[in-house]
């Protein structure tokens, strides 16, 4: 039998995080290859994938591969739950699992490094790339939960932490880590030093003014993108609040126009 021959990315090598990706190459298409570098991952030698230390919690390593003819059943079938939008979680045989239909379908073993992906086969679509690169910031925030960083969808624009829906996102997103004092993004490792400010973009607001505290730890803690059905964590909520007495925040009014919504 021939050997599998996997490859395996990390994602912030540099800032060290325990967090992987593992796959093999020749299923997937440059456009994924792609996605996953822009969202943070960089290849490991084999020498740096062999050092992987799977115990412990706060280690997680996604391996993603396309989806048997079951699964697939499982991706593109309906569900009444399919009119409140395209992602779901729930729990079978005692696993969290989180779908994207359409997409893929992720199975998230509570307290457990090892997580798997099951891609759809035919991710071609602009739409399905979205979606996508949703399912890997969910993993995102689920397995750096654990050390303490929050994610937002959104952007980082002049030094500002712009946030929006998911859906005016298209599926971007900022990781802000308190402890280290940097934010990641589509545009790379953002240094700063204590003060933060966030501008939150959203279509209810026809005026525009400044957020409270008590208004921005309240956003903050509920606006993640970790989609858990235990809340947020213990470290996140200490950076939240942390973060919040030396950040600025507030509401922009933005416009009905069918762009905006």
């Amino acid at each position: 039998m021939e050997k599998t021959l996997w490859t395996y990315l990390q994602f912030r090598k540099s800032a060290g995080y325990p967090v992987y990706l593992r796959l093999q190459k020749d299923e997937l298409s440059a456009k994924h290859i792609h996605l996953f570098e822009e969202l943070g991952f960089e290849e490991m030698t084999t020498f740096e994938s062999k050092k992987i230390q799977l115990q412990g919690a706060q280690t997680k390593l996604l391996t993603i591969q396309l989806a048997t003819a079951r699964i697939t059943q499982e991706i593109n079938g309906t569900d009444i739950l399919d009119q409140y939008g395209s992602e779901s979680l729930s729990i079978q045989y005692q696993t969290p699992i989180y779908l994207y239909r359409k997409v893929g379908l992720m199975m998230m073993p509570t307290n457990r490094s090892l997580w798997e992906l099951a891609l759809s086969n035919e991710l071609n679509l602009n739409d399905q790339m979205i979606g996508l690169r949703i399912i890997l910031t969910r993993f995102l925030a689920q397995a750096l939960a654990a050390h303490g960083v929050v994610s937002y969808w959104g952007t980082l624009k002049d030094g500002t932490l712009i946030t929006m829906k998911q859906g005016q996102a298209f599926g971007e997103a900022v990781f802000i880590d308190w402890n280290k004092k940097v934010i990641f993004s589509n545009g790379g490792e953002t240094k700063f030093n204590t003060q933060l400010k966030l501008l939150r973009k959203d279509k209810e607001f026809s005026s525009s003014s400044v957020m409270k505290r008590e208004e921005l730890i309240s956003y903050m803690s509920v606006s993640t993108c970790l989609l858990s059905f235990h809340g947020i964590t213990q470290p996140m909520k200490k950076s939240i609040l942390e973060m919040s007495a030396y950040m600025t925040g507030s509401h922009q009014a933005i416009s009905e126009h069918p762009f905006n919504l």
